[in-house]
């Protein structure tokens, strides 16, 4: 049954959705401090958690959904905040080099495709 459905759906084909997305809740995420993004961080992992727990206590299929999609945006959320981390923590070196070197390293860095 499974295979006939893929068969099926590979077959026709999938419609492309290529644009840009809105991020919804992690475009103003993206513009917050860093208190911001642990307590986001935070607060997706204990929705995670009580999401676990009410699918251990009374097993159900909406249930196990919820966890997924918990689980599914506890990962995203980490995903952005790691992101956001390593971009700030980029600028905070990049503001303690004098101007000098910021300009000879920019002029004959390594650059990529």
């Amino acid at each position: 049954m499974i295979y006939w459905l893929l068969k099926r759906v590979l077959h026709r084909g999938f419609k492309s959705r290529r644009g840009i997305w809105p991020m919804g809740e992690f475009e103003g995420l993206a513009r917050s401090g860093t208190t911001s993004w642990l307590m986001a961080q935070e607060k997706a992992r204990l929705e995670y958690l009580r999401a676990k727990e009410r699918f251990e206590r009374l097993p159900s299929w909406h249930a196990f959904e919820r966890v997924l999609e918990r689980l599914l945006r506890l990962l995203s959320t980490n995903a952005v905040v790691q992101a956001l981390i390593n971009e700030h923590a980029l600028e905070q070196l990049q503001a303690k080099l004098p101007k000098d070197e910021r300009d000879s390293q920019s002029s004959s860095g390594r650059r990529c495709a």
